[in-house]
């Protein structure tokens, strides 16, 4: 029977990781825009910048920062990013991207006004979209609310019983075509992961080997582009997906809290993984490949060397997004 201490450590980390999941999944940080121009200017193809791509470019930005210009922007957007360098068509991604997520906290506060969320979740059905509510609502400032969360490149999903927005990263597919590679692979990932949420109330609602595609696929954006200013968004979207595998969710430990026995779709799922990935050499892959090793000598059982193993090779400190 575990002690006190160790019930009250192994609570406390549960506690931990979940908070740290949800906060990741309404909020990506924010680059600054200096950042974003630095990063991108550092390109060879500023050097074929035109006259024409300047006005279009200035001409989007004194859009996007008027007050709530969100919509109109990326309208403006849309219409002219076949006439620009990759170098400004990306900025002015990026720089979109940005104040969504600027914005979006205001437009959370907005939706989560009792009475607004009372009149949402009365008319709401599972998996609505902004465009499936409004159908729904006679209350007109509720529907224009609701449109303006929709334009302005928001998606709504249900979390722990509330109606939220979210970034809605499918909105930036339009745009992969003119942006360079690395942002590109940025807006894909990013797509996957707020289009199919991997964790809901405490709990990984995805299965254990998509829960490590994703992680793969933002380990190889990693390598390939050490450089790239989404760098950090994705390492913090890694740590998260580390901490998913390694320990699971408050709901959906990867270890059974009564038993200790190491969940067994996780153990098909991560054998399957690794054998599909066998002539992939990555250090993500290479730290699974150990920990299966250990667990399995422990017979799929949380020891004390499966702990010890995991206190040094994973410390969840080293994976926390503060």
């Amino acid at each position: 029977m575990p002690s006190s201490f160790q019930s009250a450590k192994r609570k406390g980390m549960r506690t931990f990781i979940t908070a740290t999941a949800i906060l990741m999944l309404l909020q990506t940080a924010v680059a600054p825009l200096s950042g974003v121009a630095a990063a991108a200017s550092s390109s060879t193809d500023t050097k074929v910048t035109t006259a024409s791509s300047t006005t279009i470019y200035k001409t989007f930005q004194s859009m996007l920062y008027k007050k709530n210009g969100l919509p109109a922007a990326d309208t403006y957007l849309e219409s002219h990013i076949d006439q620009v360098t990759t170098h400004h068509a990306t900025l002015m991604v990026l720089q979109l991207e940005n104040a969504r997520n600027k914005a979006l906290t205001a437009m959370t506060d907005r939706l989560l006004v009792p009475n607004v969320q009372d009149k949402m979740i009365k008319a709401y059905k599972l998996n609505d979209s902004f465009t499936q509510l409004m159908s729904r609502t006679n209350d007109t400032s509720l529907r224009a609310l609701l449109q303006q969360a929709r334009d302005s490149g928001y998606r709504l999903v249900m979390l722990e019983g509330s109606l939220y927005p979210i970034m809605n990263y499918m909105a930036f597919q339009k745009y992969i075509s003119y942006v360079k590679p690395d942002i590109k692979q940025y807006i894909n990932i990013m797509a996957v992961e707020t289009s199919n949420l991997a964790a809901d109330d405490g709990a990984l609602v995805i299965g254990y080997q998509e829960i490590l595609n994703r992680a793969l696929n933002q380990e190889r954006f990693l390598n390939e582009y050490p450089k790239s200013n989404r760098l950090q968004q994705v390492k913090n979207l890694m740590n998260n997906y580390t901490l998913y595998t390694f320990y699971g969710l408050n709901n959906t430990p990867l270890f059974d809290y009564e038993t200790n026995k190491m969940t067994a779709n996780a153990q098909k799922g991560y054998k399957a993984v690794l054998q599909r990935n066998s002539s992939e050499d990555g250090a993500f892959l290479t730290k699974l490949e150990k920990f299966m090793d250990i667990v399995t000598e422990a017979k799929f059982e949380k020891t004390a060397t499966v702990e010890k193993w995991l206190e040094q090779n994973v410390p969840v400190s080293d994976y926390a997004n503060y």
